[in-house]
Formats: C-alpha cells, sequence, structure tokens
C-alpha cells in the first residue's frame, strides 16, 4: 500500500524533487514592501510577515493569505513554487494590499507547529487581520480571508474571531477532512496512479480504521500503537509507518476527525468566492463544490469550477500530483483573473 496517499493531506505533502523554470515568480516588485513582526494568536507565538502594498497615499482593500496544510512559510512554498508570492505580486499590482506570513514555527515565527491545533492556526489568522484593520492604508470595511485548501478550513474559523468582509477559498473542502475528503482523495490519486481497486480498497479500509481510532477515547500513546498496527496491516514500511503515526495521532488530525465545515460556511454573511480545479485529485470538485454552493447565502458569493485546472490552480490535464513541479505555472492566469475581478466588485464603493 502506498501509504504516502494517506499522510498526504492537501498541499502540505509534496515536496519538490527537482525545479523547472518558474515564469510567474516576480522579480523586481515594483511596491511598497513592509516587514512586520505580528501577534500571533497564542500567548507567545510571534508571526514573520510581509506587507505588500500598492504605492501612493490612498487607502485600499486589504486581504491576508492563510496556508493550507502542513507548516507553510509565507510563500506556501512547495514543488518549487511559491503560490502566495504570485497571488500576492498580482493582487498588489492591481490595486489590493496583501498580508502572508510564516506558519507559527517556520522561519522567523515562533510557536511550536507541532502540537498546533486548527483553532489555534485559525487565531493566528484573526490575529493577522486584527492587526491589518488597524494599518494606515488599509480602507474600512473592504478587508477579507483568502484560504487555499485547509486553509479554507480555517478562513470560516477565523472570521468568527476577527471578522472580515469578504473571503475567497481557493481548492477548500466544503465537507469534512475525515472521512469524507480524505477517502476521496486516497481513491482519486491512486487510481490515477494507476492503482488497482483491490488496493485502494485496502487503502479506504485503513482510512475507516483510522478515523475510528480518532472518534475513540483512546489516550495518544495507546493511539499510537493501534495506528502502527492499522498500517502495517495495510501494507506500509518502517518509515511510512512512522510518518503515518506522527500525523495521525497529532492533536492537529485529531482535531480534524470532529470538524465539520458545514456550520461555520452556511453562517457567513458576507460574500464568499470559492474556487475549485477541474482536475483537483485532492480536494474533489465533484464532491465539494455542489455543497458548498449550497451553504453560502450572501447573493454575490460564487462557486466557480475553473477548467483545466489542478489543486494548486495550475493548468493541467490529468491532476497528477506528480506534475505539480514539472509544470511551470504557478498560478493559472484565468484564476488570478477570476480573484481579482471579484474582488474589486465586491471592495467597489
Amino acid at each position: 500500500m502506498k501509504l504516502d496517499v494517506i499522510a498526504a493531506t492537501f498541499a502540505g505533502y509534496i515536496a519538490a524533487f527537482g525545479l523547472t523554470e518558474r515564469p510567474q515568480t516576480p522579480g523586481e516588485r515594483d511596491y511598497i514592501i513592509e516587514h512586520h513582526r505580528l501577534p500571533g494568536g497564542s500567548p507567545g507565538v510571534i508571526l514573520d510577515a510581509e506587507l505588500t502594498v500598492p504605492y501612493g497615499e490612498a487607502r485600499v482593500p486589504g486581504v491576508i493569505l492563510i496556508t493550507g496544510s502542513g507548516p507553510q512559510n509565507k510563500d506556501e512554498e512547495m514543488a518549487g513554487h511559491k503560490p502566495f508570492l504570485v497571488l500576492s505580486d498580482h493582487l498588489t499590482k492591481h490595486g489590493f494590499a496583501v498580508l502572508r506570513y510564516d506558519d507559527r514555527g517556520v522561519g522567523k515565527s515562533t510557536g511550536d507547529f507541532s502540537s498546533v491545533t486548527p483553532m489555534e492556526l485559525a487565531a493566528d489568522a484573526a490575529a493577522a487581520m486584527r492587526f491589518l484593520k488597524t494599518h494606515p492604508r488599509i480602507a474600512g470595511g473592504k478587508t477579507g480571508y483568502i484560504g487555499h485548501s485547509e486553509g479554507g478550513y480555517l478562513a470560516p474559523i477565523a472570521h468568527k474571531q476577527n471578522a472580515a468582509d469578504f473571503q475567497i477559498l481557493l481548492a477548500a473542502p466544503a465537507l469534512r477532512l475525515l472521512p469524507d475528503v480524505m477517502a476521496t482523495q486516497v481513491a482519486d490519486v491512486a487510481r490515477a496512479q494507476g492503482v488497482s481497486e483491490s488496493e485502494i480498497d485496502r487503502q479506504l479500509r485503513a482510512v475507516d480504521e483510522v478515523v475510528s481510532l480518532l472518534r475513540s477515547p483512546d489516550t495518544p500513546q495507546d493511539m499510537r500503537k493501534i495506528l502502527a498496527a492499522i498500517f502495517k496491516r495495510a501494507g506500509a514500511n518502517r518509515s511510512q509507518i512512522k510518518e503515518n503515526v506522527d500525523l495521525w495521532s497529532s492533536p492537529w488530525a485529531i482535531a480534524y476527525a470532529k470538524h465539520d465545515p458545514r456550520p461555520y460556511l452556511e453562517t457567513l454573511k458576507v460574500p464568499v468566492l470559492a474556487v475549485f480545479g477541474e482536475h483537483d485529485l485532492q480536494v474533489s470538485p465533484r464532491q465539494n463544490a455542489p455543497v458548498m454552493e449550497g451553504l453560502l447565502r450572501h447573493p454575490q458569493s460564487r462557486t466557480l469550477v475553473l477548467a483545466g485546472l489542478n489543486h494548486l490552480l495550475q493548468p493541467t490535464e490529468t491532476g497528477k500530483v506528480s506534475e505539480y513541479v514539472r509544470i511551470p505555472t504557478t498560478i493559472d492566469p484565468i484564476a488570478l483573473r477570476t480573484m481579482e475581478k471579484w474582488m474589486s466588485a465586491v471592495t467597489a464603493d
């Protein structure tokens, strides 16, 4: 069994194994760039952040970028790409201020990522929003959260702690991570790799066992032993067993076993743009887009499935995870323009 599929949690599990040209990565950035050290959402946590602002003195709309799963830097760097740097560059050149920060425990941000929970990650985003609202260049009533993948789980939680005026959810689940999103991800990624249906069934049984365990009253130490047995039965080697046990016995995983994003989404009273890629194998658009569309209430909210894009919103024909590093485009220009135009509409005077 390829346990790297089960260990994969959205965009955080692919490491760059080689670099190709990245034409969208900005060189000279022609706007104001400010470095800030922000209080995070927990005592002692300081977030290392960068704010990019268009030249001038006018107040402008501002957004916070929230990374996907795993310890991420402010560029959400993966597979040789820097999606959040590309996104912030595009938006700032089109009149928006953008705040990006290293996750707690990453780069120069303080704190411990290994023991973090989703609520704490959301609290960091809310703290960043608190800072953004006080900045003299940010227009009142025109702030937003942009969350990618797991960041789409976190943005509505952060909104309850510090409300913004709009949200953009990129490849964000509308259903539970466990078992709904993970089970579909395991099957879709495995089929794209040519794995047999019998092997996929074995992987899905392992997912069910993990979910049942995480929702049980077992102590973390007992949980680690049982998880090791589950993954050993599933055919994992020693390193895969350790990786999976470390992941699924964490406070992060235990919390997500009980988290349902739907109550957070359906109570949002602000405009939301939800963007999915047609060929996303990690957060299935066929599974999540209809649910998302049914939950969003504001008349300016939109749910879009962009043709020919993967989980990172790159152009693709297959959506295979192995292609992320080989595709030169970091974010398809259509996705960038879609966000920019929608933001311009909802922040217009």
